[in-house]
């Protein structure tokens, strides 16, 4: 049983920021940090930085991290919380901002920029010349202003506030403002933030604005490593239970880890993490303020409506009610889709609308046919497997031409033959087979005869050529395969061979006879197989076409049905 409440001390914190020093085991890393770290350190500042993110998801802290960084660097920093000038006058805005940022750089400002009883500024004028004259004074290269609660400034006077702020960026091109080029703002807020640093006319529309991502599984899993610090086991799928449940949502996923950690099993079970889940469920604070902010809006709470129902919707921050979803922290980014951030906040809001997860779909029923038609495809297959075992070695494994040399020393000559070795059935075409006498020895000729038994092999021209001695010279038999039927038996897996011999004689008498013989493997299948891909190709581009006509082909059938009312029957 989880306590549901308890003052006692945890490793893992779910109020307030988390310090950069005495939090830093259980402080996940964040990409966001390095940016924003690289950006602070660079030789000039080309933009300034918005932060947002929806409550209680790291942006504090992570303004703390880039404070505890840069400062020990001699960089001038200050961190303002501005939620404390909330609903106060314009006037109070500016001094506070400027009282804040003389006591963040006192260690860079000489004495005389320190006087207690130096005028503050009380509005955006006088702001600017205070910013200007700080700048001036600091004994530093760049000044990092991290302005936290950033929409806490109050929409009246917002846009004069940090259209001055944007106003600063542009003054550090004039030669008497240069000094301007120290600053670096880094704004961090939500809804309101991102209104006033989207689009050409907005006050702060040189801001680049970084939106804060989950944490990642593989920073789960380093949250997960702070638990033997109690004593307790964590196996190792406890940082995937963790993330099915919360997706990475940081405080989340920090109050799963307290709510086990009070409850302080040997080690840690599904059901740990179930019951944790469950303990949120019931009463969170965060999930209340999530479902008071989507309920703000009503447009928006359909929207949500339709998502947590599974309708697809195209995530767009362009779009007005998808970004303020986002803001609020209700949705992500899924696949360009628009999500629910994780499985707590789509069980909140399931509950609040009594709302159940979409069906899932049927399980397909068994079908003894469907059943038999795959033992009979296997069967083909296995009985066909020896033919296409012959017919991969012996058709796309082999070689196809064949060079070979004939050592004729008794015929007095040398002969090269060169050929295809492949016949292709339906294919033709005239079959070559070339000679080349060189080499002669003796003032004979030599001559060769086309000899072959195959009923399917026709030669074409004389089946008797001559080589002259001792020129010699190069000659060529050409015939036909004429071959129609596919001798298709998948019980004879053996490839087909047709041979040809070549006899070669002298004029001279008493002179032997030499034989070649000229081996070819059939290739009936080949052309098979390309026509049916052929037939195939040809239907479904037809029915390609046909489906592109199909308005054309009603439309006809129509006309032919008013004329067919209209002509009465003779």
């Amino acid at each position: 049983m989880i306590p549901r409440e308890s003052t006692e001390p945890t490793i893992f914190k779910t109020r307030g920021p988390l310090d950069p020093v005495t939090d830093n085991k259980i402080i996940a890393p964040r990409p966001e940090l390095d940016q924003l770290e690289r950006a602070a350190q660079a030789p000039r500042v080309d933009a300034y930085f918005a932060i947002l993110g929806s409550r209680q998801t790291g942006k504090t802290t992570l303004l703390y991290q880039l404070h505890h960084r840069l400062r020990p660097r001699g960089y001038g920093v200050a961190l303002l919380d501005l939620a404390s000038v909330r609903d106060q006058p314009e006037q109070q805005l500016y001094h506070f901002v400027a009282d804040e940022l003389r006591t963040a750089l006192a260690e860079l400002l000489p004495p005389s920029a320190l006087k207690p009883d130096a005028p503050l500024p009380s509005n955006p004028a006088e702001f600017r010349q205070f910013l200007l004259n700080l700048a001036r004074q600091a004994r530093t290269t760049r000044i990092v202003i991290l302005l936290d609660e950033a929409d806490a400034v109050a929409p009246a006077y917002a846009n004069a506030f940090y259209g001055m702020i944007r106003g600063v960026h542009g003054g550090r091109h004039l030669e008497d403002e240069i000094a301007f080029g120290k600053y670096l703002f880094v704004l961090a807020g939500a809804t309101e933030v991102n209104r006033l640093t989207n689009g050409p006319n907005s006050p702060l529309n040189i801001a680049t604005r970084v939106f804060l991502e989950d944490l990642t599984l593989a920073s789960v899993q380093m949250l997960v490593n702070n638990f033997t610090r109690s004593g307790i086991s964590a196996p190792p799928e406890t940082a995937q239970w963790l993330y099915d449940q919360a997706s990475g949502h940081p405080y989340l996923t920090q109050r799963l880890c307290q709510l086990i950690e009070l409850e302080h099993p040997a080690t840690i079970t599904l059901a740990n993490v179930q019951r944790a889940t469950d303990e949120i469920l019931r009463s969170d604070d965060h999930l209340a303020k999530l479902i008071y902010d989507v309920n703000e809006n009503t447009e928006g709470s359909a929207q949500l409506r339709k998502i947590v129902a599974g309708t697809p919707t195209p995530f767009s921050r362009v779009n007005a009610l998808t970004a303020r979803l986002e803001l609020i922290g209700a949705i992500r980014e899924h696949a360009r889709q628009c999500q629910v951030r994780n499985a707590i906040y789509r069980a909140t809001l399931q509950a609040q609308w009594s709302m159940s997860d979409p069906p899932k779909p049927a399980p397909k029923r068994f079908s003894p046919i469907a059943l038999i038609a795959a033992i009979l495809a296997l069967i083909v297959f296995s009985i066909n497997i020896p033919l296409l075992v012959n017919y991969t070695r012996d058709m796309i494994l082999t070689p196809a031409d064949v060079s070979d040399e004939i050592r004729a020393d008794k015929l007095g000559a040398r002969a090269v033959i060169k050929y295809n070795s492949v016949l292709h059935a339906n294919d033709g075409a005239s079959v070559p087979i070339n000679i080349q006498v060189t080499d002669f020895v003796t003032n004979t000729s030599l001559f060769s005869v086309f000899r072959t038994v195959e009923p399917d092999i026709l030669l074409e021209g004389s089946e008797r050529l001559g080589f002259p001695s001792p020129k010699g010279g190069k000659e060529q038999y050409n015939f036909l395969f004429k071959a129609h039927a596919l001798p298709y038996n998948p019980f004879d897996p053996t490839t087909p061979h047709r041979r040809v011999d070549l006899v070669f004689n002298t004029s001279a008498p008493d002179k032997p006879v030499l034989t070649y013989t000229a081996d070819f493997r059939v290739d009936y299948y080949s052309s098979a197989v390309m026509s049916f891909f052929v037939s195939i190709g040809s239907i479904a581009t037809f029915i390609g076409a046909l489906a592109t006509q199909i308005q054309r082909i009603r439309d006809g059938l129509k006309f032919l049905f008013k004329i067919t009312k209209v002509i009465p029957d003779q």
